[in-house]
């Protein structure tokens, strides 16, 4: 699924979500693709201070356990979150979060996939 082209603000992200819903659903994770402006090394640094700054203001976000790099060049980063409503009021407030704001501005071509998933299916490992 697919933000609504190459976008320059975060507000204007276009996020779609899975149209099959259960009610034992309970986790939200955003499948987030795109493509660097900048060195690895530099978004890199800016993540972590972007997901720290996340995590204080909204502390339903649970985990941002993967990103990499793909063969092709684009990257892949997934974050979860408590539920949809949690990961919507995360996004909702990207205007006030500065760090947030630092690392967006060195992606592009961002396409975000919003899912949803039971408790049942996180991983024993974690």
């Amino acid at each position: 699924m697919t933000a609504a082209g190459n976008l320059n603000q975060p507000t204007q992200i276009a996020r779609k979500q899975s149209t099959e819903r259960t009610t034992t659903m309970s986790y939200c994770a955003e499948i987030v693709t795109f493509t660097l402006k900048a060195d690895e090394d530099e978004y890199v640094a800016l993540r972590k201070a972007a997901i720290a700054e996340v995590k204080n203001a909204h502390p339903k976000l649970i985990a941002v356990p993967f990103c990499a790099k793909r063969s092709g060049g684009t990257w892949v980063d997934v974050w979860i979150y408590e539920t949809k409503e949690a990961a919507d009021a995360a996004n909702a407030d990207v205007e006030n979060m500065p760090e947030f704001l630092k690392m967006y501005a060195v992606l592009d071509g961002v396409e975000i996939e919003l899912t949803e998933f039971p408790e049942s299916a996180v991983s024993p490992l974690s």
